[in-house]
């Protein structure tokens, strides 16, 4: 008995960590959403239909034995918002084909295709083109997460979409089908915690990690120091003595010479 209640004590704790877990990135998901640019009601209507229909694949078209889909949730619903960033002139277009090749290559270097599960990634190798996605991100527009946030999603979710899904669809169609029925390859399949939904959300987190740092620097590090030196003066304890040099005029003679 007492073996028992430990046992479901223990199932207890361990499924209220995972509620709480879950719960966390349903919610880092919605402020990445407002971070690119929707609002809070449009971010939860995202994630609710995500949510209702992330597990209903899309027939696309047959191959063999075998049909490619596509998940609403953990691919069609990011590409439309790819879609929409873009269209709005949130995320440039000339900057995200950049970000989007650059992360093709990372997530195709770091991503196999293994019979009967299909395309994964080792961790920590996986995080590798989120990581690509938001530096690029950052380097590209430093001073402004506005600009930085969409272009770090639309690089993360279809650059990674090409690298893996479309990259490595010749590789999983070479796998024998199932023996049943014909087999359906599901781009995103695995809905919010799909590779391609989940680098966009890390990368605009990892460019949000950045800036704050570089804002931090900024506050406290030298750099700070300098330019209120530079400024004013007043961030050294000796600045108050420090007079500027004389400058002189075009045609004066400069102050204590004498001919």
């Amino acid at each position: 008995m007492a073996e028992e209640l430990l046992s479901i004590l223990l199932f207890a704790i361990v499924g209220v960590i995972v509620l709480l877990v879950y719960l966390l990135y349903i919610s880092t998901i919605s402020r990445v959403l407002e971070m690119i640019g929707f609002t809070a009601s449009e971010a939860s209507t995202i994630i609710l239909l995500t949510l209702f229909f992330g597990w209903i694949s899309i027939p696309l078209f047959p191959y063999n034995d075998w049909w490619i889909g596509i998940s609403i949730g953990g691919a069609l619903i990011p590409l439309i918002i790819c879609g929409r960033l873009l269209r709005s002139g949130r995320a440039g277009l000339a900057e995200s084909a950049i970000g989007i090749v650059i992360v093709s290559y990372v997530t195709y270097f770091v991503t196999r295709a293994e019979e009967g599960v299909g395309i994964v990634a080792d961790i920590p190798w996986a995080f590798a083109p989120a990581l690509a996605a938001g530096l690029y991100s950052m380097t590209t527009f430093w001073t402004s997460m506005a600009k930085a946030a969409p272009l770090a999603y639309v690089s993360g979710v279809m650059g990674t979409l090409v690298g893996a899904d479309v990259f490595r669809l010749g590789e999983v169609l070479s796998f024998d089908p199932p023996e049943e029925g014909l087999g359906m390859l599901s781009i995103g399949g695995a809905n919010i915690f799909d590779m391609v939904y989940l680098t966009g959300i890390i990368a605009v987190i990892v460019a949000i990690i950045v800036y704050r740092v570089r804002k931090k620097q900024e506050e406290y590090g030298f750099g700070a120091v300098v330019s209120e030196f530079e400024r004013s003066g007043k961030g050294l304890p000796y600045a108050k003595d420090i007079k500027p040099a004389p400058h002189a005029r075009f045609g004066e003679k400069p102050p204590g010479r004498r001919e």
